[in-house]
């Protein structure tokens, strides 16, 4: 049965943002015949859309090849989606609070959308300032404390899902890669409200995350602080446990949480 937003549909915009993602998603240049696969079109369809991406300038075309590749200008778009977040102008006050009680770490934030935890926030260490979290990368939810975070309700068939489209790769020796042993620790996490990666996602790193909590107590963040070993021990990290806590319950509060605790 048709509804209201089925009737305004404009086939060929739907299907020009179908290939935005398609592209994106993909590891490389995307070619017509590609296109033509995934979007059921014939070929001349293919070409028509992908020639109406590249002179909006969503797209570009590589002369030498014919294939098709995401231009810079989607980035305006990314950083302008990034600025609209309220979530954002709620918490980076508080993240800057907590960085001056430890300047030696990064603290972070990141949220759970569409299937993929994305880092909106980060505040670098003093004293190393490094760049391998920029705002909107997406992070593994295995492996990563606010991966863990943010994923720790999930229902076991969403999580179950979740697996089998993201896999569990391996980053160092103690990345979990058993599905048993995610779930187990997922449950742990959601009893505690507390998620760590020690040294799960990049060797020598250590993390501590927390979550942000919504008007009915869903999570809608997750907080962090993470360091490596060089400039602050585990033991450090384990530590700054109760102030993000703390952070995260007054972020909460901010965004219409009103119980005592966040978890």
């Amino acid at each position: 049965m048709a509804t209201d937003s089925d009737k305004y549909n404009i086939k060929s915009v739907a299907r020009c943002f179908q290939i935005l993602d398609f592209a994106s998603d993909h590891p490389g240049p995307i070619s017509i015949q590609e296109v033509c696969n995934e979007l059921k079109v014939n070929s001349n369809m293919a070409f028509r859309l992908l020639a109406s991406l590249q002179s909006s300038g969503y797209m570009t075309k590589d002369l030498s090849t014919g294939l098709y590749s995401v231009s810079l200008k989607t980035l305006k778009l990314s950083r302008n989606a990034l600025q609209s977040q309220d979530i954002r102008r709620v918490t980076m006050p508080y993240l800057e609070l907590l960085w001056n009680q430890f300047p030696k770490a990064n603290v972070n934030m990141a949220v759970f959308y569409n299937g993929e935890v994305l880092m909106l926030d980060r505040i670098d260490t003093q004293s190393t300032p490094r760049t391998y979290f920029t705002p909107g990368r997406q992070l593994p939810f295995h492996c990563t404390g606010l991966g863990k975070i943010l994923t720790c309700r999930l229902p076991e068939e969403e999580l179950d899902q979740l697996i089998a489209e993201k896999g569990l790769p391996q980053y160092t020796q103690d990345t979990i890669t058993d599905p048993l042993k995610l779930k187990e620790l997922l449950a742990k996490v959601r009893l505690e409200g507390v998620a760590r990666d020690r040294n799960e996602f990049i060797n020598d790193d250590n993390c501590s995350a927390v979550p942000v909590l919504g008007t009915n107590g869903e999570i809608v963040a997750a907080i962090s602080v993470s360091a490596l070993t060089s400039n602050m021990s585990e033991e450090e990290i384990e530590g700054a446990i109760p102030k993000l806590k703390e952070t995260a319950s007054k972020i909460s509060y901010m965004m219409g949480y009103t119980n005592a605790s966040v978890m």
